[in-house]
């Protein structure tokens, strides 16, 4: 707030010669007041600030954001200010334009909080996004491959169902731990849950390459990675969003598309390796394999951690002591209590899009840890599966651009739900009938990585655009922590479906992903609905 000895009136004459310097920042014009710097007080460290006219707000971009109430314009002591900022009101209704603008993009009001949209700070922590995706999101990718080796060489003697746990686990333990990395990136910014989210990580790849009994695989690559990667994506989701509002979605995409290019390298890194055997030590290939991985997403993570920085970091609250009592009960409150937003269910915008997220990944998850078994049941070669799921991942880099580039265009939700139905229709009516080939197989990872690659980028950008951004993190936290659940599941319940790897067990599994897809269709549209209406043409 702006201290009571500020001398507004040293600063009339500059707020009147200036007032015609305009530009825009998300669709509503400002005009810039450069204010002298013996005109402000010393808790003031920049010597521009920015009125929001449309808005009635004043911010200053810097490290942090000070924003004033909506009053503050119709405060006695700034009634000079009147006839100018009506004058630009009426000649280009500044007012009405932006809230129209923000009606028809669907965007919920910030508070005045000024983004960029872009900038060499913007595009170098997307960067960095982008190397931590390709590490945690690049493994995720592979899973297909991972769990054809294992189910092969390593647990040969496990049922599908028991190795599908394995793998339900892991995606249980890195969804789960995102609310706690969410909210603590939300109160005190990126570098200390991607540090810790690293070392899990590497050291469950790690661990993973040496393992070889059941209860290893669960604790080092269901645990330790599951961990590592939920620690990790809470935060590299969230960045990009303090730099970006009206090309979120451009943001997002570029950022996961790191994902889809780790999941191509990675199952061909894999399958070169897994070639190689040394006399007497038949897991030479394998261990050497997962290691390599590990000290190449070690420097991914590494330089993610030293090119991003969050933009808006809110004051934590001053604890009354500093006991060890006031600390944990602190913690508690905050880090137990608080982290899951039960009151954001109130909300059926963001309840009807947790829905539709939760089948979506439902579908996702499952289709992909078991693409390889199923290709290798129709007759396709090892050394062809690891190519398919390469194609998929491939297919998923413009799949993740596109879309995403298009949703600011034509809204968020318009592309998510116009994706989920185009991925059904794959599943349902290419997959289905035509999947019992090598040839129609790799049309159909083709296309079956562009569409989920879409929905991979689009749902967190969806889950956005329903929540402020200083609450992004600990919803999107709070959403994947009922993901978690759900996912811990239908892993299992997929192998329980496929059973004995008939070709009617895996029309069943294939109908089930088909059904899963359609209904978060139909939830994002419910979404939708509840906050715009059920109008099509509506940019939401």
């Amino acid at each position: 707030m702006i201290s009571n000895d500020f001398e507004i009136n040293q600063v009339t004459q500059e707020f009147i010669s200036e007032v015609n310097n305009k530009s825009d920042v998300d669709g509503i014009s400002i005009s810039k007041i450069n204010y002298s710097a013996n005109s402000k007080g010393d808790e003031f460290p920049t010597d521009q600030y920015e009125m929001v006219v449309g808005k009635g707000s004043l911010v200053y971009d810097s490290d942090s954001i000070l924003r004033d109430t909506e009053n503050q314009l119709n405060d006695s002591t700034t009634n000079y200010f009147d006839d100018d900022l009506h004058s630009i009101q009426d000649s280009k209704s500044l007012q009405d334009e932006s809230q129209e603008e923000i009606q028809n993009q669907g965007f919920l009001l910030d508070d005045g909080i000024y983004y960029p949209e872009g900038g060499l700070k913007a595009w170098i922590a997307t960067f960095g996004c982008f190397c931590g995706f390709f590490a945690c999101f690049g493994i995720g990718n592979a899973l297909g491959a991972v769990e054809t080796q294992v189910q092969k060489y390593q647990l040969s003697s496990y049922s599908s169902t028991k190795i599908g746990w394995i793998f339900s686990l892991e995606l249980f333990f890195t969804f789960i731990s995102c609310i706690f990395s969410g909210t603590y990136f939300d109160r005190n910014g990126f570098k200390a849950p991607v540090i810790v989210g690293t070392i899990l990580h590497v050291g469950g790849l790690w661990g993973t390459s040496t393992s070889n009994d059941y209860w290893e695989f669960i604790l080092f690559f269901s645990l330790f990675l599951g961990c590592g990667n939920g620690v990790l994506i809470s935060p590299l989701m969230s960045a990009p969003c303090h730099y970006f509002n009206r090309r979120r979605g451009l943001a997002t995409a570029l950022s996961t598309v790191g994902g889809s290019i780790g999941g191509a390298i990675f199952p061909v890194m894999l399958r070169e390796f897994f070639k190689q055997t040394r006399e007497n030590d038949s897991n030479f290939g394998y261990r050497w394999g997962i290691r390599s991985i590990a000290i190449l997403n070690l420097s991914l993570l590494m330089l993610s951690i030293c090119l991003v920085k969050e933009r808006i970091t809110p004051i934590a609250p001053v604890l009354p002591d500093n006991s060890f009592r006031t600390k944990m009960n602190n913690f508690i409150q905050v880090y137990i209590k608080n982290s899951f937003d039960a009151n954001a269910f109130k909300d059926k915008r963001y309840l009807f899009c947790v829905i539709g997220t939760i089948m979506g990944e439902i579908s996702i998850c499952c289709s992909i840890t078991y693409w390889g078994t199923y290709c290798i049941s129709k007759g396709i070669t090892e050394a062809d599966v690891y190519l398919l799921i390469m194609v998929i991942n491939v297919s998923g880099i413009p799949g993740r651009w596109v879309p995403g580039y298009f949703s600011d265009f034509i809204g968020r939700f318009n592309t998510a739900i116009i994706t989920l139905l185009l991925l059904t229709f794959v599943e349902f009516f290419i997959w289905l009938p035509f999947g019992n080939n090598i040839r129609n197989m790799y049309i159909i990872s083709i296309l079956y990585g562009f569409f989920s690659g879409s929905i991979f980028s689009l749902l967190p950008v969806c889950c956005g655009q329903v929540s402020k951004t200083e609450e992004f993190g600990k919803r999107y936290a709070t959403m994947y922590f009922v993901v978690a659940f759900a996912t811990l599941i239908s892993v299992p319940f997929s192998g329980t479906i496929i059973g004995n790897e008939s070709v009617a067990s895996y029309n069943r599994f294939i109908i089930w992903c088909s059904a899963t897809t359609l209904v978060s269709a139909v939830c994002f549209w419910i979404s939708k609905y509840y906050a715009v209406g059920a109008g099509q043409s509506i940019r939401f």
